[in-house]
């Protein structure tokens, strides 16, 4: 029997994209880029006076980062599928209100269980605002503008990585832990405000759909157990009560292997699944995601890795250490709108290949640099190069993908893409702490402990930068396997957006 999805759609079409209002749909994006990365960036910096303030156990202080990430995760799927049915602006909109008001939460939040309530909140509606983020964009502007859009929206994501720990020591020193919070709650409001304002109303392409609640259970199933089986395998402290033999997470593992053997399995199965397979019946489309995913896992944890290293060897202070890794960003927001420009005139297969390969440089000179002491002139280029390579990656692939899917289905594609990315920044970071080696004081750490210099216990300098050498090299390999994935897509021409909505299915 034919599947709906596999014809083509009769249902009203989204009214034209158009630069007018496209660049009102920038603006609103833009603004929601910037008060869900501050919010995340800066919280860093704000952390030690949070730990002193609740005195704040090891755990504790643990979730209060954790539980953003595995809400903003785990729910991406399920928004982009709820905002392909019933429509983009409501689930939007729905994502600011919930990220204000719990932002409102945390700056109130008597004890620290109840800040970890508040950023589990935050997370769910940061992923109902990310996984809808791009699909604006990809619904506002005709294709031949949409990369430059996405490349000015990378640019002042780049610019809040930048530029949130900064942000953050100033609240935090001005008003303490919660004026991070309270600002992000004021921002909120003012987000919400002007996302009602601009955005047109929309009503779904397929309201008549039912939405596939096993599917989106095994989703939140499979992500979640995984997410918490990675978090908690980095948690070891050699007395056998964490790590990968912890009773948490081998039933965290076993729950979302389950559900992962399940998932295609019921998805095949359903008229309307949560996450379609004809999004990888595609090459083009399959290669994207998967060299998203790849990408997200080589470079993410350079800044960690390094940063540890600064401090941990090279003996630099954290602002020091910080000042430095933060030309990876800036890296990044210079090449993003370049990336932009170009990926009108060029396809995705070249310059995303040439982005993954200039991070693949940018990480070998790393390794070169490593000393001690390490010659600051070349981490320097090192980091630079990783974060330009990342910027002239992401928006001509993320164009590609846009521009291969139609309309009703752009949410759930960007809520895949989010899920991957998301997935491989928890992968890099959990497997750079192994490789490094990072372990913590054996007791509960008091709230001084917190901020202070990190340590890594090693028999000395040669075996610690050795660790962060083995790191480096790892995430070097997955850039290049990266880079050659990308290359994998084929051809040397743009995708016709017009000829993949009216091909849909036939690939």
């Amino acid at each position: 029997m034919t599947r709906p999805h596999d014809t083509v759609r009769t249902a009203p079409a989204p009214s034209p994209p158009s630069i007018g209002y496209g660049r009102r749909v920038l603006s609103v994006t833009s603004f929601t880029a910037l008060l869900t990365g501050l919010n995340t960036s800066g919280l860093d910096v704000a952390l030690p006076d949070i730990v002193r303030h609740f005195e704040a156990s090891a755990a504790q202080t643990s979730w209060i980062m954790v539980g953003y990430l595995l809400a903003s995760t785990v729910l991406l799927l399920v928004w982009g599928r709820l905002a392909d049915l019933f429509g983009r602006r409501r689930l939007y909109l729905a994502g600011i209100a919930a990220f204000t008001v719990a932002s409102i939460g945390c700056a109130l939040a008597p004890d620290a269980w109840i800040l970890v309530v508040g950023r589990v909140l935050q997370g769910v509606g940061a992923s109902a605002v990310i996984t809808n983020t791009t699909a604006l964009l990809a619904d506002a502007f005709p294709s031949e503008r949409l990369t430059k859009a996405l490349g000015i929206n990378a640019i002042l994501i780049s610019a809040t990585q930048a530029a949130g720990p900064l942000l953050g020591g100033l609240l935090t020193q001005a008003w303490g832990w919660s004026g991070v919070f309270w600002t992000s709650a004021g921002a909120g409001l003012a987000a919400l405000a002007w996302s009602a304002a601009l955005l047109r109303p929309d009503h779904g392409h397929g309201s008549a759909e039912r939405f596939d609640v096993a599917g989106a259970l095994l989703s939140v199933v499979f992500l979640g157990g995984g997410a918490l089986a990675l978090t908690g395998s980095g948690r070891g402290d050699g007395s056998g009560t964490g790590g990968w033999t912890s009773t948490t997470v081998l039933l965290s593992a076993a729950l979302s292997v389950s559900a992962l053997l399940v998932f295609p399995v019921v998805q095949s199965r359903r008229r309307y699944p949560l996450m379609d397979p004809w999004l990888f019946h595609d090459r083009r489309r399959t290669i994207a995601l998967v060299a998203a995913f790849l990408t997200s896992v080589s470079y993410f944890s350079v800044v960690l890795v390094m940063s540890l290293y600064l401090q941990t060897v090279e003996h630099l202070n954290a602002l020091a250490a910080g000042l430095q890794v933060m030309l990876m960003s800036v890296g990044a927001m210079l090449t993003a709108p370049l990336a932009g420009r170009l990926a009108a005139r060029h396809p995705a297969r070249v310059l995303s290949s040439a982005g993954t390969a200039t991070s693949a440089l940018g990480i070998a000179l790393l390794v070169i640099a490593l000393g001690p002491p390490a010659p600051t002139v070349l981490i320097g280029l090192g980091l630079f190069l990783t974060g330009a390579g990342a910027g002239i990656f992401g928006v001509p692939n993320t164009g590609e993908l846009m521009t291969l899917v139609p309309p009703h289905r752009r949410g759930i594609a960007n809520g895949v893409r989010s899920v991957l990315q998301s997935a491989g920044y928890l992968i890099s970071t959990v497997l750079s702490l192994a490789l490094v080696a990072v372990h913590g004081p054996s007791r509960t750490p008091s709230p001084d402990d917190i901020g202070a210099p990190l340590s890594v216990v090693s028999a000395g300098a040669r075996s610690l930068t050795e660790s962060h050498r083995t790191a480096l090299l790892v995430l070097f390999f997955l850039c290049l396997a990266a880079t050659g994935v990308s290359l994998l897509r084929g051809g040397t021409h743009r995708p016709d957006p017009a000829s993949s909505l009216s091909t849909e299915g036939t690939k």
